[in-house]
Formats: C-alpha cells, structure tokens, sequence
C-alpha cells in the first residue's frame, strides 16, 4: 500500500519518530534463493517482504501489530515460505544480511519503490499480489492476505491473458483489445499486480494516436496517472493533451511529480509545477489540489524554510477546503505566524 499524500509529508517533516531496530524472527527466510528452493519442495508460495529493519517506521510498525503475531504465522505459513530481505543502513546490522548483492537485484527486478513492500509470489518468481502496511492487526492483515491468496492467480492468468490478445490482434481487433485493457487499468488499484502488465499496452496508445483522433492517447494518460503508473513520455503528454488541465490531467502530472520528491531538490522543483498548475486556476480534484497545497505549506514551513511560500500554498489550500480539522488548524498556524 502506498501512503497518503499527508502520511509521507508527515513522515517527511520527522513526525514520525523511529524506533529500535527489529528482526525478521523465527520462521522467516533471509536468504531468497533458499527459499525458493525450500517453497518448491514444500510446494507452497512465498511471501517476500522488502524491509528496512533498522530504520523504516512503517517496517517496524507492521512487525509488531502484524508479523510478530500468532495469528499471522498460522494463517501465512499454510501458503507461504516467509522471506524477510533487509536493507539496513546500520553498518553492524548490514553484516548480518547473508547476501544484500542479491537482495539489491531483487528489488531492481521487482521494481521496489518504498518500504515495507510484501509481494506475493510463485516460487519461480511470478508475483500475484502484494501488500504493504495496514492498520488493523493480524485479523485484517490476514483477511486481506487470504482475499489474495484465493483471487490473485486468477487475476494474473486473466490479465495475460488479455495482454496476449491484444498483441496478437490488428485492425479494429486490435483496438477493442486495447480497449478492454484500458478499462482494466482504469479500475485497477494502484497495488494491483494484474494492472501492472497492462501498462506497456495501455501506453501503446501515445504512438499509434500519437494525434488524439481516437481519443485512447488521452484515455491512456489518464488512465495511466491516476494507476500511478506514469512515465516521463506520460506526464509530457498529459502536459500537452491538458495545459490549463480542463480535463484534471495537468494536476495527475503534479501529483505524480510530488510522488517522487525524495529530497530539497526535487521537492522545490514539485512545488514549481504546483505553482503553474495553481496559475490555470482550474481544480478539477480537489482532494489532490487540496493535498498537495496542503504539502507545500508544510515543506516550506519545515524543512525548506520559506514561509512567504507557505502562507501562499496554505491560503490556495484552505481556498479548496477540506473536512479535515486537524489540517485546517496546521493551515492557521502557518497562515498566524
């Protein structure tokens, strides 16, 4: 799962505070290629779970209210081997992991973008589902785990299904192909492990409606962003299809790009796009709108230290409104100081 737009501000300004270290424990496999071997023998799958021990708040969160459970253990071992791959920052906890060369192929060939990220997976390495933090404990975690255990195959089977027919399409074929897995997409959710094989063919559409005669290049950009699956190609278009975003793709362009800030830079260079998008004066999301002003007045208030901008980003944001009390407070004191 990924966080909330407010979540990953908060985790960005520190309000989070980290706790001690915490292991995989008994029963978990730290080693991939050993549990490959294991779950083949046994016939079972794996749940792989890609983690930072020794300083992701989340990973520590979802080994005490889930994983250090009982109740989990049970459920998990009746499918899964249980694959605990570390990537610490502590030099004495980096020691104990047996092979990080290997842990770090791993999460360039899964394409792993934060953590915790827990993928399900056949023991040749096909994932069909994945998972992340959750609130409600093990009972929770479990129902959904099992919601995938019994749905996910299915889906995988299902969308290559669909993607094959599409390749081997032509003509008007091709086209209601590709219609049927934009509609996929489009009701995909962003952790959807089915919906990730229809990116590359939903993307197809920027090159053969390069013109937007069909309409599918603008369907495909909207449909990619809001999947969260956009590329560099994807926001240019969206930029293009929607400058002043009457149709709401301009803001999805700007949202993606707050996705990715990791540090001063790319979030000033965030804040920029926000700026021109808050220029067209169209809102076609408010929630999105309202989140990332709502982003801005707390990194410039914080950790970029520029409260002119702050009290800019905070007013836009308390222009759109939310329900949310608790942000509009944060809002006043940005806009009182």
């Amino acid at each position: 799962m990924l966080l909330s737009l407010r979540a990953a501000t908060l985790s960005l300004v520190g309000t989070f505070a980290l706790m001690a270290p915490t292991f995989a424990g008994e029963g978990w496999v730290a080693d991939f290629d050993e549990a490959v071997k294991l779950a083949k023998a046994e016939k079972k799958d794996l749940f792989v779970d890609f983690t930072g021990s020794d300083w992701c708040g989340w990973c520590k969160r979802l080994d005490s209210e889930v994983f250090s459970h009982e109740e989990f253990l049970t459920a998990a071992k009746k499918h899964f081997v249980l694959v605990a791959l570390d990537y610490p920052r502590d030099p004495a906890v980096k020691a104990k992991v047996p092979n990080p060369t290997r842990n770090k192929e791993l999460s360039e060939k899964y394409d792993i973008q934060g953590f915790p990220t827990l993928l399900l997976m056949t023991a040749d390495g096909e994932v069909f589902g994945q998972m992340g933090y959750m609130p409600g404990g093990p009972s929770a975690f479990v129902s959904k785990m099992e919601e995938i255990v019994a749905k996910g195959k299915q889906e995988l089977a299902d969308a290559k299904a669909n993607v094959s027919a599409f390749e081997q399409a032509s003509g008007d074929a091709k086209l209601a192909a590709w219609d049927k897995l934009a509609t996929a997409l489009e009701g995909a959710t962003e952790d959807s492990v089915a919906g990730k094989l229809y990116i590359a063919s939903v993307r197809a559409a920027l090159e053969f409606d390069k013109d937007n005669k069909q309409g599918r290049k603008l369907r495909a950009v909207k449909a990619l962003l809001k999947s969260g699956n956009g590329d560099e190609a994807t926001y240019a278009a969206g930029r293009e299809l929607d400058a002043k975003n009457e149709n709401g793709l301009l803001e999805l362009c700007v949202q993606a790009q707050f996705r990715q800030v990791r540090d001063d830079g790319t979030a000033r260079a965030a804040l920029a796009a926000l700026d021109s998008l808050n220029a067209t004066g169209k809102v076609v999301d408010k929630k999105i709108v309202f989140e990332m002003n709502y982003m801005g007045a707390m990194w410039c208030s914080q950790p970029l230290n520029d409260m002119p901008r702050a009290k800019t980003f905070a007013a836009k944001a308390k222009e759109i409104g939310t329900d949310d009390a608790e942000m509009i407070g944060q809002l006043d004191q940005i806009l009182a100081s």
